[in-house]
């Protein structure tokens, strides 16, 4: 899987609009007692929770809650791989680089 060893910062949401940022990530993560994310991109996301367990979407062709989205969409914009939560702590993948084609 994606290293997740950078520590998430305010500086990640530099560009990012409101509500996104740090403390935002966080409250999400512990409302729904999420362990990471991970992004294969497209719109193709994964969701584990802290008992390994995955967390599916409500509906079987429903979307995630609005604030999981959003994370979502921070995710792909900033091309961030895997975000995970660890003691109140949030770490990231680094940013993949795009290709000189």
């Amino acid at each position: 899987m994606y290293e997740t060893g950078i520590k998430l910062t305010e500086e990640d949401f530099e560009f990012s609009k409101h509500p996104l940022s740090k403390k935002f990530i966080r409250l999400v993560f512990e409302k729904y007692q999420l362990e990471y994310i991970a992004y294969f991109g497209g719109n193709m996301f994964y969701v584990s929770r802290q008992n390994s367990e995955p967390l599916m979407p409500l509906h079987a062709r429903g979307g995630y809650p609005e604030d999981i989205e959003l994370v979502f969409d921070f995710m792909a914009r900033e091309r961030i791989r895997r975000i995970r939560y660890e003691r109140g702590v949030l770490f990231r993948s680094a940013v993949s680089r795009l290709s000189d084609s």
